[in-house]
């Protein structure tokens, strides 16, 4: 940014010079005192030789005490957003800049301010023609939409279809951005712009698995834009580690708050609740006063969330295949897998046999316990898959499917989920699965 000061002294120089210019050729400087000083001096040199040397001086004292706090305001560039956007059939020539007013905003269909536009010329160019109203740094979210579309805010569906760029800006600094309309999401790429809008590009990035796995099961065709939206886990979970990875080590706020809203698009943070906290907390840190702070707190408060780590599971007695009621204090063991499942999961089958079982066998001597609970509606179905898949230890259901309060009041939203729990029922860790399952059983085995 050039400095006001050394505007307003080269105008100075300039008025010494014999041949006086224009005055108003050196307004340039917004602050008044700097218009004032300048104007002084303009008046004094042009009358110099009307003027006796003592009527000069209270010119050259007010300049002498003025002038130097005076030349210390900076002037901002122009704040610019622009690039270049190809076109395809199916498009309309136009986008829209829009401001989340709320956290719940951020990443959201039909949400926001849209607060201004800009054409796309015939080769994709665009420039945002006058941005001076943006006075502080903020999140914005940059949209061109189908023809026909009734919305400007409007995230197209499936995956990769999503039309949307994520940007910060600030004043006084440079955006360009380059994509295909198509898929601008996925495609976007920033020539320049401000460093928080390319943390915002490395949170795209993390998303490129799923984009990879939609292409791979259903190849989009030129002509049309449809997608059939199913996948399998492998994409969302390599998605779920660069993301929680980024939000570990992240400290700008703007992208972190980006960063959340993927993990947890509908503000579930029952997964992995202590990882979400610890970064709600860091957040109230470096983002302190921030509305979308609180906002996002109201979503992290404890009622909403399930037991803590380190918190005593809540008991629970529930049937067995025999009819009678089991507990959950009646089944404290050295180290206790309470396993979530239903005999149409076919996930929570394959854990059963393929990690659960194993694990059962070479550790219940030393300990060991496992606690199946079905949310299935039918006995005979349950019955049925414990027989097959070998499930020998305790089971339990009340067979009322996704209406059992014992799942309702563990707060978990799919299947299989499982928890593991200590000698004193408190909660060591939760949703472990596979490898990673032998592994934490093997270690704690060991280690207690």
């Amino acid at each position: 940014m050039a400095a006001c000061g050394q505007v307003c002294c080269d105008a100075f120089e300039n008025l010494k010079q014999p041949a006086l210019p224009d005055p108003e050729k050196y307004k340039v400087c917004a602050n008044p005192v700097c218009r004032a000083v300048t104007s002084a001096f303009t008046f004094a040199l042009q009358n110099t030789t009307a003027m006796p040397g003592r009527m000069l001086l209270p010119f050259f004292l007010f300049a002498l005490f003025f002038w130097q706090p005076a030349c210390t305001q900076t002037i901002t560039p122009p704040t610019v957003l622009s690039g270049k956007i190809t076109l395809r059939e199916g498009w309309h020539p136009m986008l829209y800049l829009v401001k989340p007013n709320y956290y719940t905003q951020l990443i959201a269909s039909y949400e926001g301010t849209v607060v201004d536009s800009a054409a796309l010329v015939a080769d994709g160019s665009f420039r945002f023609q006058n941005l001076n109203w943006l006075q502080e740094k903020g999140l914005y979210l940059l949209f061109i939409q189908p023809e026909g579309s009734r919305y400007r805010n409007e995230i197209a569906s499936p995956l990769p279809a999503e039309n949307y760029v994520c940007l910060v800006l600030a004043p006084g600094t440079t955006t360009r951005v380059e994509g295909n309309a198509r898929e601008l999401t996925r495609s976007y790429q920033l020539t320049e712009a401000h460093p928080e809008s390319r943390q915002l590009l490395q949170l795209r990035d993390a998303r490129l698995p799923l984009y990879q796995e939609f292409e791979h099961q259903n190849p989009p065709s030129d002509s049309t834009m449809e997608w059939s939206d199913h996948g399998n886990s492998e994409g969302q979970e390599k998605t779920n580690a660069a993301l929680f990875a980024f939000l570990d080590t992240a400290q700008a706020p703007l992208p972190v708050f980006a960063a959340l809203r993927l993990c947890a698009p509908i503000n579930d943070f029952r997964d992995q609740p202590e990882f979400y906290l610890a970064v709600l907390d860091r957040l109230s840190s470096q983002a302190a006063g921030h509305p979308w702070v609180e906002q996002l707190a109201t979503y992290l408060n404890p009622s909403r969330l399930p037991v803590l780590k380190g918190a005593l599971m809540p008991d629970f007695a529930l049937p067995t295949p025999a009819g009678d009621t089991l507990s959950l204090k009646d089944l404290r063991s050295r180290l206790l897998l309470v396993d979530f499942w239903a005999s149409w999961c076919a996930p929570c089958r394959r854990e059963m046999k393929e990690t659960i079982r194993p694990l059962y066998d070479q550790y219940h001597d030393k300990g060991f316990n496992v606690l199946g609970i079905s949310i299935d509606r039918s006995q005979e179905a349950w019955e049925a898959a414990l027989r097959k898949d070998g499930a020998v230890w305790p089971n339990v259901s009340d067979l009322l499917g996704d209406l059992s309060p014992v799942r309702q009041s563990l707060k978990f939203e799919y299947i299989p989920s499982n928890y593991l729990l200590d000698a004193e029922g408190r909660l060591l860790a939760r949703n472990v699965h596979g490898a990673a399952l032998q592994e934490f059983v093997s270690k704690y085995m060991q280690e207690h």
